[in-house]
C-alpha cells in the first residue's frame, strides 16, 4: 500500500488534527441498529469516510480535499484504505462495548497500539479558526493516518477515568456506545428523544395491553 502524501508536492504542509473524548464513540457509531439483522451502514466508501472525518472535526477540510482527490484518482487503493478503517472501526466499538468494568480482549487492544505506532505523531500545537488543533505532517493515504484523530481519541478515553462512564444504549436493536454525562451517571439511553422515548412507548403499550 502506498504511502505518498496527496500533498507531496508541499512537504511543508501541516494537517490540523483534533481529537476528543467522544470522536471515537462517534465513529463505532457509524454503523447503527447493531442489534438489528441489518444494521445500518452511514459510511459507504473512503469518500463517505473522508467528509465524515471533516465534519467531526477529525481532520481539517485542506487535508480532507486532498485525500477526496486522491481517492478518486486511486479507486483500488483507496477502496483497501475503507475496508482497514471500517475494521478499526470495529476493534474500537468492542473496546467500549464492555461494560465500565469490562477489559478490552487482547487481540482488540495489541491492535489499537499497531494502529497508534503507524498514526503519527503528535508534536506540536498549532492555533487554529475556533480554538487551537494538533499540527501533523500533511496526512497520508492510510487508515491510521485518515483515522489519527479517532485512534488517539480511543486511546485518550481507554486511561481517561471517564472510561467507566462509557456506556452501550440499552435498546439491544441500537448498541450505540455514548459518554454518560448525567449527574446520576445512570443514563440508559443513547438518546431519549430516540430510544428512550421508543421504550417509553413500548411500556405504556404493554401497559394498557395487560388490564
Amino acid at each position: 500500500m502506498t504511502t505518498m502524501s496527496p500533498a507531496s508536492s508541499d512537504p511543508g504542509a501541516i494537517a490540523l488534527v483534533r481529537p476528543r473524548a467522544g470522536l471515537c464513540l462517534d465513529f463505532a457509531n457509524t454503523r447503527s441498529w447493531r442489534g438489528r439483522a441489518t444494521p445500518q451502514e452511514d459510511l459507504g466508501d473512503f469518500e463517505q469516510l473522508i467528509a465524515w472525518s471533516v465534519a467531526a472535526g477529525a481532520i481539517d477540510g485542506a487535508s480532507g480535499k486532498a485525500l477526496a482527490v486522491w481517492g478518486r484518482d486511486h479507486p483500488a487503493r483507496s477502496a483497501a484504505i475503507f475496508g482497514e478503517a471500517l475494521q478499526l472501526r470495529e476493534t474500537i466499538y468492542r473496546l467500549f462495548d464492555r461494560g465500565p468494568e469490562g477489559l478490552p480482549r487482547d487481540d482488540d487492544f495489541n491492535r489499537l497500539n499497531r494502529a497508534l505506532a503507524a498514526a503519527p505523531a503528535r508534536m506540536t500545537l498549532r492555533s487554529a479558526a475556533d480554538g487551537f488543533a494538533w499540527g501533523v505532517a500533511r496526512l497520508k493515504p492510510t487508515a491510521t493516518s485518515v483515522l489519527a484523530a479517532v485512534l488517539w481519541s480511543a486511546a485518550d478515553l481507554l486511561i481517561d477515568p471517564r472510561r467507566r462512564r462509557v456506556r452501550a444504549c440499552a435498546n439491544d436493536q441500537c448498541r450505540w456506545v455514548f459518554l454518560d454525562d448525567s449527574k446520576s451517571g445512570n443514563r440508559r439511553w443513547c438518546a431519549m428523544s430516540s430510544c428512550g422515548n421508543r421504550a417509553k412507548a413500548r411500556r405504556h403499550y404493554h401497559r394498557h395491553r395487560e388490564r
